[in-house]
C-alpha cells in the first residue's frame, strides 16, 4: 500500500518535540510514502514565507534533503479530470471541499493511494482510505 502524505504529517518531523507515533510511522513506511505537486508546493510556500534565519535555514535543509527525496506525483490532465468528477459528485450532494484538499484527494483517487493526514475530516466526504498517524 502506498500513502499520499499530507503536509501536517510530514512537517511533524520538524517540530521541536515531534510525536513519536508519527516519527515511527514515517520511518516504518518510508518506502511507501509519496507526495504530489500540491503538497510539495504547500511545504515550499510555508518555508518561503518564514523570515530569514535559523528556523528557515533548517527547514530549507530538511526540504532539500528529505522532502525532495520522496516520490512526487505530478498534477496532470488525468488528475484534473478526476478532480472535476470528484467536485461534481460532491456538489450534487450539496457538499464541497477546499481547493487544495480536493486536488490532493484527486491525486490519491487517480493513483489508488491512502491519504495519511491528521485532518481526517477534510477528506471524509471523498470515501478514500485515510489513516491518521497521530492516533
Amino acid at each position: 500500500m502506498k500513502y499520499l502524505v499530507d503536509v501536517n504529517v510530514l512537517s511533524e518531523a520538524t517540530r521541536p518535540a515531534p510525536s513519536p507515533k508519527v516519527i515511527g510511522w514515517l520511518s516504518q513506511n518510508e518506502a511507501d510514502l509519496t507526495i504530489d505537486a500540491v503538497i510539495l508546493g504547500e511545504i515550499r510556500l510555508g518555508i518561503l514565507l518564514l523570515p530569514t534565519g535559523k528556523r528557515r535555514n533548517a527547514l530549507e535543509g530538511w526540504f532539500e534533503t528529505g522532502i525532495t527525496r520522496l516520490s512526487c506525483l505530478p498534477w496532470d490532465a488525468a488528475i484534473a479530470n478526476q478532480w472535476a468528477f470528484l467536485l461534481a459528485k460532491l456538489r450534487k450532494k450539496g457538499k464541497s471541499m477546499p481547493l487544495k484538499d480536493s486536488m490532493i484527494a484527486a491525486t490519491a483517487m487517480h493513483h489508488g493511494l491512502t491519504i495519511a493526514t491528521r485532518n481526517v475530516s477534510d477528506f471524509k466526504s471523498t470515501n478514500l482510505p485515510i489513516i491518521n498517524p497521530f492516533l
